[in-house]
Formats: C-alpha cells, sequence, structure tokens
C-alpha cells in the first residue's frame, strides 16, 4: 500500500506589522522605551522579530532573531534626538516582513522649573471664582507644556 503525505508550499511572509514606540509618544526623557509590535496574523506559533537601531544593535546586519513578542522593552542608542527603530518578523518557514520603523525623540534634559502662585487659594464651580493663576519659568526654551491637576502634595501623575 502506498503512503501519501501533504506538503504545504508557504510563501506568504506575516502581514500588518505595526510596531509603536511607548504607545505612539513623540519624546522619551529616558532612554528605555517600550517597543509595542503587531501582525494581523491571528496565529503567530513559530514566529521571529529582529529589531534594530537600539542600543547595541545599530543596523539591520547586527540584528539577531529572536521570538516574537508583542511588547519589547529595549533601550535607545545613546545621546538626545530624533531615534528611527526598526522591526521586521518572520514566520516558522522564514517569510520576511518588509521592515517597519517608528520614531521617537529623546530628551534626558530635565528643564528646571520655577512656579509662583496661584493668586488664591481656592476655588468654585461658580463665575468669578473658577478661576486661579499660575505663573512660571523654565531655564530652558520648549515648545510644549502640560499642567496637570492632582488631589495632594507629591501625588504622581502619569
Amino acid at each position: 500500500m502506498a503512503s501519501y503525505f501533504n506538503l504545504t508550499l508557504d510563501t506568504t511572509a506575516p502581514t500588518g506589522l505595526t510596531l509603536s514606540i511607548n504607545d505612539g509618544a513623540l519624546y522619551a526623557t529616558s532612554a528605555a522605551v517600550t517597543l509595542t509590535i503587531g501582525v494581523t496574523d491571528s496565529v503567530t506559533t513559530g514566529y521571529q522579530m529582529k529589531i534594530w537601531g537600539i542600543d547595541g544593535v545599530e543596523d539591520e546586519g547586527s540584528a539577531s532573531w529572536e521570538s516574537f513578542a508583542a511588547t519589547k522593552s529595549v533601550n535607545l542608542t545613546s545621546g538626545d534626538g530624533l531615534k528611527t527603530v526598526y522591526v521586521k518578523v518572520r514566520d516558522d518557514v522564514y517569510n520576511e516582513t518588509a521592515p517597519v520603523s517608528d520614531t521617537i525623540t529623546l530628551n534626558t534634559a530635565v528643564p528646571v522649573v520655577s512656579i509662583t502662585g496661584p493668586d488664591v487659594s481656592r476655588i468654585s464651580k461658580n463665575a468669578g471664582k473658577n478661576q486661579a493663576i499660575i505663573n512660571f519659568t523654565a531655564d530652558v526654551i520648549f515648545d510644549e507644556y502640560k499642567v496637570c491637576v492632582v488631589p495632594q502634595n507629591n501625588s504622581t501623575q502619569d
């Protein structure tokens, strides 16, 4: 009696590769960041990924294949400025995606900010009493700032 087997030719690379650094943030104040890597394939068993543009792995030639993970903690290359990280993925029979990238600006220089105010110690929701003036100065020029209202002194804010 003859033996039969099925052999499947797979020539399709993983699809829908995406990369996001720190959930799409524009800036990072620390070289330690988290990459979020995604593919639209429902099964990723045996998949591998290659990451470069990070500390110790400058280019694709120096990157190594590793098991695919949806998130990965890495360190950006040294020095402040625009950083570009690349990733590509291959399936269990080595069909590779084209590389994708994401960028983030690393700025580890934290400005010194001096705050004066507020001009009142209590506010309410009522017109005329629903405002406070706060002034601040910084030792560097910056393009963006964020003011957060927290419930008490030394409260954390994400």
